[in-house]
């Protein structure tokens, strides 16, 4: 199954100019908003990524190394104070999960992506996230840091979209976008991957100036 080169190019297009807004919009120093809520306690239960599953819930995945350790938890809210239940994992446990997106057209099945480049096709049913299966991501470049991944659909085809973080001046992010499918027993198979370098300007926090001191 291949995804019209038109649709590929879209998407990197809507990806690069979501990424242009984030880094070019303004800084806000104001408060933060009365209305946020903490969901996380400790460091084993922060949140690396976040989808939406249905009316007043949402999952979340944490950047965990350790076995044992939680993987995916569900936000209930619209109550206060808000919900969230750890969901039991099984099957092979990732390493720094970093998102997490639904299936479009798949009720309660999604793909969790760890920072490594390995995807992993879950299905959540109550309180259990199953691994049906998992694979590596395409065209992996050296010293990739994954850390977002998104599915997009259009015709009843999927394509997925990926962006490793880059390091410093030297080595700029990337963004990826490939076909993607799954095999009847679950793993993810990707077609060919379109990719482009994203640089960013870094704007420097200046310090407010400040009057002479009379004497």
């Amino acid at each position: 199954m291949r995804l019209p080169q038109q649709a590929l190019k879209l998407a990197m297009a809507v990806v690069t100019l979501f990424c242009a807004v984030l880094v070019t919009a303004p800084a806000s120093h104001a408060a933060p908003r009365a209305d946020w809520r903490q969901v996380g306690t400790d460091a084993l239960t922060g949140v690396s990524g976040l989808t939406h599953e249905g009316p007043g819930a949402a999952l979340i995945v944490h950047d965990n190394k350790r076995a044992g350790q939680p993987r995916l938890s569900r936000i209930t809210y619209g109550t206060d104070p808000i919900a969230v239940t750890r969901l039991t994992w099984d099957g092979a446990e990732p390493v720094d999960l970093e998102a997490i997106e639904a299936i479009p057209g798949v009720t309660g099945e999604y793909v969790a992506l760890a920072s490594r480049g390995i995807v992993y096709r879950l299905r959540v049913d109550g309180t259990v996230a199953t691994v049906l299966d998992y694979a590596p991501l395409p065209s992996i470049g050296q010293g990739d840091n994954d850390e977002s991944f998104a599915l997009v659909s259009r015709g009843g085809r999927l394509a997925a979209l990926w962006a490793d973080r880059g390091e410093g001046p030297e080595r700029p992010a990337t963004l990826y976008a490939a076909p993607l499918n799954f095999a009847s027993w679950g793993e993810p198979q990707f077609g060919a991957v379109t990719k482009r370098p994203y640089t960013s300007v870094y704007r420097r926090a200046t310090a407010p100036a400040t009057s002479p001191t009379s004497r």
